[in-house]
């Protein structure tokens, strides 16, 4: 989990050793039919960083009235406070695993 505010300059990338570590963690506890990951294509991240002022983007877990499990991303600004507006841009509709999963070797 993270201790540390949002900085809009952090890098966050990770080591594919640590990367493949989280993911096994996740995946050797997770109950047959849970959620385990989401795609998006590149244009919802375009979409969200192209509005003024985004410096970074959330991603909300969230439930679909059926109760099933999704993701909302909306983009934050420099301070990380949403870009929560009326008119502003919210993805949603990934892809989701299951029903839609891949095989990877890399975890």
């Amino acid at each position: 989990m993270s201790t540390e505010a949002f900085d809009a300059n952090r890098d966050h990338r990770i080591s594919p050793e640590e990367a493949a570590g989280l993911v096994q963690a996740f995946q050797s506890k997770a109950e047959a039919g849970e959620h385990r990951a989401t795609a998006f294509n590149r244009s919802a991240f375009e979409q969200l960083l192209s509005q003024p002022g985004a410096a970074g983007i959330r991603i909300y877990r969230a439930r679909h009235e059926d109760g099933s499990p999704t993701l909302v991303m909306v983009a934050v600004d420099a301070e990380g406070q949403d870009l929560a507006a009326k008119d502003g841009v919210y993805i949603q509709k990934g892809t989701d695993c299951p029903p839609y999963c891949v095989s990877q070797s890399w975890f």
